[in-house]
């Protein structure tokens, strides 16, 4: 933190001096949609039409969020080619997949293999980066890494968040959400001058709850529920035409009962399975009906906070921006391990995470050149908490009742330090051909301390484990932009990705408990159009990425209990195609779709049981969507209809690409009508999502060979879901 808060009074210093130039009016903007109806990204770290960046990249504005009904990073994959979101059913373990890249696992030790921007700070993955989409200007999935410019274990892509900025007219907006399942979300801005020309403020507030989609028959309750509220507050502070300072502060916090299973199938040599059935406990008959057993309730919580501070000027030309932020989270969980009428076990994953990092970025043009460079810092401490806790019906299986609630677990610190480098320089080599070449060096250096404590040996024994290993790696970037024509444009790509190894902090066996590296090449051909005067854009990309020591996700077999481990595997590769198009047909008629087949596939490599890898795991065989609007004028205002279906191929949820975990194709239709002031000024919306009720499985939990528990669990896709959304700005 106090990092943060000296990088904060030093850009507070230079701003309070006046910064003598003027930066560039479009850094003044969020991005999103110039008068023109363009669509302006910062994908490349600087303003841009999406139709000129030369990356395969889907841009949604906070029109199309609100159009569309888009609130969730799940929403954002199931319209995104190639973007795939875990839905695990919980805050922190969800794994986002793009173009068959997937993180290593959930703890916050682990690094993901996606980054999470916010306005341009790395939020990570997993329980800090739960994040709500209201108050939100844009919205980017940058696909392939991007190593050059945010680094960061980027290595499959980014998601980059841009949220509405405080400006010099005031403004408000409410709206809300009412729906099956007793779903309210209630969410409100307000933004505005306090000092004219010289501060502005706003503040947004969201609170979102709704009931479980299952039902505990034992403990006859519904289970599966979200209780969530969260706020972001703003200062924007411009003491000169070109210099800036942005202060902002979020806050979020969850209480809910999820991590909800549903069993697939028993073990019958397991002792749950001859337990209950002894005891003449029925057993889970249908793990599709949204019926779950489970002994006590399931409970998370989370608390998580950031504050940032986005300052730019401009001297002599020359563009600086300097960004530090602070990000801290607290995440809580536990939850009946067995699934059963008895209690036999209890498991948890609690995280603290407190990460400082600072970005200072100079850009500038010399000629036909331009220019970036910059350097990057990051400071970040996990205390990655894991336990079991014993039931009384396991105390009497031990002959011990003391032993009830007695705990075995782990709790893994570690400490990671990463430092970076980087350049980037485009050359206009004529009116149609230019040429980007960057570089980013990154020094990672982890520490851990992990502590194992398992009197019982059923983990393998007590262990206390210190370790430090530090990787450095090179990831360049060549980039071709050819402009064929006003509105058609092809480019070529070619890119490094890399992330850093570690150690394993989570449960399990203490052995084996670091991990290498891993890199990836990725080469990319992309074509985009613009067609009819405009009214048809087609975009395009063709790509083909190889791994080298691919990290995988796995199952100890040292260990009879649950253990997943990081390890190396190997070389990979992921080949795919990528195609979006949005037709605007008529003043009336709007038809889009996007499709990305893809074929992700280990090439060497075995499971710690000998078996050999094949298919990565979270990586669809396609993703599709096609869409359609038609609107037609009222005496109030348009009334729109919106049609939408969603596809997904096959895929598998586990490493090992067990069958009981291959999730065949599907999809999902969405309808949505919407009526409309004229001058937008209020809209309100009838919808239902996943209407045919759809069920789906997104997770595999396999606990089938533990001689104890003897189970694979599942978790279930969201049910149809319908209601009334509506928005009013003042």
């Amino acid at each position: 933190m106090r990092h943060f808060w000296f990088s904060t009074a030093a850009i507070a210093t230079a701003c309070a001096l006046g910064g003598p130039a003027a930066a560039q009016e479009g850094q003044d903007q969020a991005a999103g949609i110039d008068a023109n109806e363009d669509i302006i990204v910062t994908a490349r770290k600087t303003r841009e039409r999406l139709q000129d960046a030369p990356i395969s990249i889907t841009a949604l504005t906070a029109t199309e969020l609100q159009r569309r009904g888009i609130d969730s990073l799940a929403d954002v994959a199931k319209v995104t080619p190639g973007l795939n979101y875990g839905e695990f059913g919980d805050l922190k373990l969800s794994p986002t997949s793009l173009r068959g890249v997937v993180g290593s696992a959930g703890s916050a030790g682990a690094d993901p293999a996606v980054g999470y921007y916010v306005d341009e700070v790395f939020v990570g993955q997993g329980a800090g980066a739960n994040l709500d989409l209201y108050d939100i200007a844009q919205v980017e999935v940058l696909r392939g890494p991007q190593g050059t410019l945010y680094g960061r274990n980027t290595i499959g892509g980014v998601v980059n968040i841009t949220t509405e900025r405080p400006g010099d007219e005031l403004k408000a907006s409410f709206g809300g959400i009412f729906g099956n399942y007793d779903r309210m979300r209630l969410a409100g801005s307000l933004s505005g001058p306090l000092v004219e020309g010289l501060l502005s403020a706003k503040i947004a507030l969201v609170r979102d709850v709704r009931d479980g989609y299952e039902r505990n028959i034992f403990l006859n309750r519904d289970v599966n529920d979200h209780d969530v509220w969260s706020g972001r507050a703003q200062l924007l502070f411009t003491p000169a035409p070109d210099t800036e300072l942005l202060l902002s502060v979020d806050h979020a916090e969850a209480h809910q009962e999820t991590l909800v299973f549903e069993t697939l199938r028993y073990n019958p040599a397991a002792l749950v399975t001859q337990l209950l059935q002894a005891q003449g406990y029925a057993l889970n008959a249908d793990p599709f009906d949204r019926r779950v057993i489970a002994n006590a309730p399931s409970e998370e919580r989370l608390h998580s906070t950031g504050v940032s501070a986005n300052f730019k000027t401009r001297l002599g030309g020359i563009d600086i921006v300097n960004i530090a932020a602070y990000r801290e989270h607290d995440y809580y969980s536990r939850t009946d391990t067995c699934r059963c009428q008895l209690a036999i076990t209890y498991d948890g994953d609690p995280e603290r995470v407190k990460r400082f990092s600072n970005e200072l970025r100079v850009s500038g043009e010399i000629g036909r050149l331009s220019l970036l460079g910059g350097l990057y810092y990051l400071d970040q401490d996990t205390d990655n908490q894991s336990f079991i806790e014993l039931g009384s019906a396991t105390a009497a299986i031990f002959g011990d009742p003391s032993l009830t609630g007695s705990i075995i677990g782990s709790t893994g610190r570690l400490k990671t330090i990463s430092k970076a480098v980087f350049a980037s320089g485009t050359l206009a080599l004529g009116d149609r051909i230019d040429v980007t070449i960057g570089a980013r060096y990154t020094h990672d250096s982890k520490r851990i301390r992990y502590v194992q404590t398992d009197p019982l040996s059923i983990l393998g024994g007590s262990a206390t484990i210190v370790a430090k290993d530090s990787w450095g790696r090179l990831t360049p970037n060549a980039n071709i932009r050819f402009r064929i024509s006003p509105t058609l444009m092809t480019y070529l790509t070619a890119s490094k990705g890399f992330k850093s190894g570690g150690f394993n902090d989570a449960l399990g066996d203490a052995n084996g408990i670091a991990f290498g590296p891993e890199s990836l090449w990725n080469y990319e051909a992309g074509l985009k159009a613009e067609l009819f005067d405009r009214r048809v854009s087609v975009n395009a990309a063709v790509y083909a990425m190889r791994w080298n020591d691919i990290q995988i996700t796995t199952q100890n077999p040292a260990t009879t209990f649950f253990n997943p481990i990081i390890l190396n595997a190997g070389r990979a590769h992921s080949r795919g195609i990528e195609i979006e198009i949005d037709a605007r047909i008529s003043d009336r008629l709007r038809l889009g779709g996007n499709l990305a087949v893809q074929d992700a596939k280990y090439e060497e490599g075995l499971l710690p049981n000998g078996r050999p890898l094949r298919f990565i795991p979270f990586a669809p065989s396609y993703t599709g969507n096609v869409n359609a609007e038609y609107s037609v004028p009222t005496g109030i205002g348009p009334l729109a209809f919106q049609a939408e279906y969603q596809l997904r191929g096959r895929s598998y949820l586990t490493t090992n690409n067990d069958p009981d975990g291959r999730v065949g194709a599907y999809g999902l239709l969405n309808l949505r009508m919407t009526l409309a002031s004229g001058n937008d000024r209020w809209r309100v919306s009838l919808f239902g999502k996943n209407v045919t009720d759809k069920t789906y499985m997104t997770r595999l939990f396999d606990l089938y060979d533990n001689t104890l528990n003897g189970q694979k669990l599942i978790t279930l896709g969201e049910p149809r879901t319908y209601g009334v959304e509506y928005r009013v700005n003042f």
